[in-house]
């Protein structure tokens, strides 16, 4: 029992040592991940408005939003497998399958001219890649540390952030410069250091042993009411969460705005999301993960709701500004709730649950979306996605409180 309790303090200590070299090499490695997979998915918006103009005219916005869904889908329902892989063997070989299969799939992107192909390139190929790539980073960060959690997850999903502010101006760019083939090139080879660094510097800490005789995931855990709760509020999130970073650009420029300020949009969304991923972070160390989540999530789905009332480029400006730092925490911080819902032999696992249940919200929500401003206009695509987030935000509130009934207790 003593030496348990050792290996947990060596693993999980709460003082200064927290940031050990080890541990903050792994919180870089895993922002390099992150920028370059969820950062790039943070821009899709660029694909979809530049796809309809070109490739797909004869196709709808739904239809064209697939590729980036289904990205999505990869990302957070392979996170359910490369969890469990990540739990049994570490995360070495997952993130270099991941690397070339992402790699892979921009490259075989840039040859692209049909439907199916862009769906199997773009769509499959470079959304299984990011699918191995994106957990194990994020599920190791926990076990180098307990008190500074949410302000570690927090700089590292910030990773993503930045990559949503780079990416936007540096594809739009390059598509007017150089065309669409040599634009995902050099995509690729902008990523490929990146991607190396996260292979070589994510590692479990020292005394954990991959592969080893270790305990086994409590799935009991997984199985109790707040956990339930908490994978409800996920599904409902995630219906509405990215509807903002697809749509903005391609609503502005319904609205009759300069198209190269309206790509410029999401930029904005996630340049102020990197704010909204790492102050929620800081705070929700103090006053807690699940509160600061359900404050996110509520004033997300507002901001969502009031989307279409902006007319002016000032007005979306602001909106893209206060949507990116409300909607940043909800991505900060689900790790930090999910992890204080299991022991630390079950992070992965847990968090790739929590995930697999958002890949199916993540796949049909942005179609939905965009079938929505087909038919009947924007006004429909944000009510819709603002009512999917205010509803996810009372059931994280309510698994807060089937673990402590107090409203007001930091958890």
């Amino acid at each position: 029992m003593a030496d348990e309790k050792q290996e947990e303090h060596s693993i999980n200590a709460p003082s200064k040592s927290e940031w050990t070299l080890r541990a903050c090499l792994t919180v870089l490695g895993t922002s390099c991940i992150l920028f370059s997979t969820v950062g790039f998915l943070n821009a899709f918006g660029v694909f979809e408005q530049y796809y309809a103009e070109t490739y797909f005219r004869d196709k709808s916005l739904s239809a064209i939003s697939w590729f980036g869904s289904f990205n999505i889908f990869c990302m957070f329902g392979g996170a359910l497998v490369s969890g469990i892989l990540n739990d049994i063997y570490g995360p070495k070989w997952l993130l270099r399958t991941g690397t070339v299969m992402a790699l892979l799939g921009l490259f075989m992107t840039s040859l692209c001219t049909k439907y199916y192909q862009f769906f199997l390139a773009q769509a499959m190929l470079f959304g299984f890649g990011v699918a191995a790539l994106f957990l194990p980073g994020f599920a190791t960060i926990p076990l180098y540390f307990t008190k500074h959690r949410g302000l570690a997850l927090g700089i590292t999903i910030g990773g993503s952030s930045l990559g949503g502010v780079i990416w936007p101006i540096a594809l739009r760019r390059l598509l007017v410069d150089i065309g669409f083939p040599w634009t995902m090139r050099t995509a690729a080879f902008i990523m490929m250091p990146l991607l190396v660094i996260g292979c070589l510097t994510v590692r479990l800490p020292v005394n954990t042993h991959p592969g080893q005789p270790k305990p086994k995931p409590d799935i009991n855990s997984m199985k109790t009411p707040a956990f339930g709760l908490l994978a409800v509020f996920m599904f409902l999130a995630s219906m509405g969460l990215f509807i903002p970073f697809f749509y903005i650009t391609s609503y502005s420029i319904s609205i009759g705005k300069d198209p190269d300020m309206s790509f410029y949009l999401i930029s904005i969304l996630n340049g102020i999301s990197l704010l909204g991923r790492l102050l929620p972070g800081i705070l929700a160390d103090r006053y807690g993960a699940f509160n600061l989540t359900f404050l996110a999530t509520f004033f997300s789905g507002l901001i969502c709701c009031c989307m279409t009332t902006a007319k002016t480029l000032g007005g979306l400006i602001a909106i893209a500004a206060a949507y990116g730092f409300a909607s940043g925490a909800i991505l900060s911080l689900q790790g930090a709730c999910a992890t204080k819902l299991v022991g630390p032999e079950s992070y992965g696992a847990a968090m790739g649950s929590m995930m697999a249940v958002c890949s199916i919200a993540g796949l049909i929500g942005t179609p939905i979306a965009g079938e929505l401003a087909t038919k009947y206009g924007y006004l429909a695509l944000a009510e819709y996605g603002g009512a999917s987030l205010l509803v996810g935000s009372f059931f994280v509130m309510a698994s807060k409180l089937k673990q402590n009934k107090n409203p007001f207790a930091a958890i």
